[in-house]
């Protein structure tokens, strides 16, 4: 592997975020495991430090590079012109998300076809957003996980939205005497069982999901689907509120909100059928 000759150093330190979380007008900050990895590589010389880099440790192995860490790097180095570099680095990190996005697409009820389009178009979406140059993007340099689970959910629903679309009752397609099956198939909450108010009717009800915002569907989603934490004391423990980059007391509010909305369509669904009926 070719790496770049040696040149004076320019290297003091990456520069600090700039984002500001919504909740508090906070700046973000990098964790600090990444934090000291940064310094470290920082104080390499340049040869040393692209060769960390590019080679970033084995799994488990107490040196290997945090994500963040890459993000952090690769961002830096696509700013500075040194694009050739910023893409190897890039390469590493898609060599190390390829499992994790693999074993989640395998939850989901998507045909190989659908599964490689959605990988495609997550990579597509990744590059994107790492070399973005705009403050936004940072949030990849905190929780590059979150950012990437949340990516990749997106996309899932899309595609489980079109088929819902392609697939919806009364089409041909799904008069073979098995529309319930068919329609549970299709739906990206086709796993929720439907036990009364709340959120788990939710269901494969587009309508009840257009009422709830993406944090709303989210938290649903990973505590009701994922069986999730809403959070934990645990700081090696995934929950709602890391995935979603937000506090427990959100998670919460997204979910009582999320039922309040889904407990008044699911009473007017029934005031209309109560209509049809007379």
């Amino acid at each position: 592997m070719l790496l770049t000759p040696e040149k004076p150093d320019h290297w003091r330190e990456v520069r600090s975020l700039t984002r500001v979380r919504k909740d508090n007008g906070v700046a973000y900050v990098r964790e600090k495991t990444v934090d000291s990895q940064i310094q470290e590589i920082c104080a390499l010389g340049e040869r040393n430090r692209q060769q960390r880099l590019v080679q970033a440790g084995e799994r488990g192995s107490p040196d290997r590079l945090q994500e963040g860490t890459l993000v952090s790097f690769l961002r830096e180095y696509d700013r500075r012109g040194e694009s050739d570099v910023a893409w190897r680095i890039a390469e590493g990190l898609a060599d190390r998300v390829a499992g994790h996005v693999a074993r989640k697409l395998a939850r989901w009820r998507l045909t190989p076809e659908e599964s490689d389009d959605c990988a495609r178009d997550l990579f597509a979406a990744l590059w994107e957003a790492l070399f973005s140059h705009e403050a936004t993007a940072e949030f990849w340099e905190v929780r590059f996980w979150v950012c990437l689970d949340r990516r990749l959910w997106n996309l899932v629903e899309k595609r489980q939205a079109v088929r819902d679309n392609e697939l919806r009752p009364g089409d041909a397609s799904l008069d073979d005497g098995d529309s319930d099956s068919a329609a549970d198939e299709i739906s990206a909450f086709g796993r929720l069982v439907d036990s009364g108010a709340g959120p788990e009717t939710l269901a494969e009800h587009k309508e009840a999901l257009a009422l709830l915002t993406e944090n709303e569907r989210l938290a649903v989603y990973l505590c009701r689907v994922e069986g999730l934490p809403e959070e934990s004391e645990d700081p090696h423990r995934v929950t709602a509120a890391k995935i979603l980059g937000v506090t427990g007391r959100s998670v919460r509010n997204y979910l009582r909100r999320a039922e309040a909305k889904l407990r008044e369509w699911q009473q007017a669904e029934l005031e209309e059928m109560k209509r049809i009926k007379r």
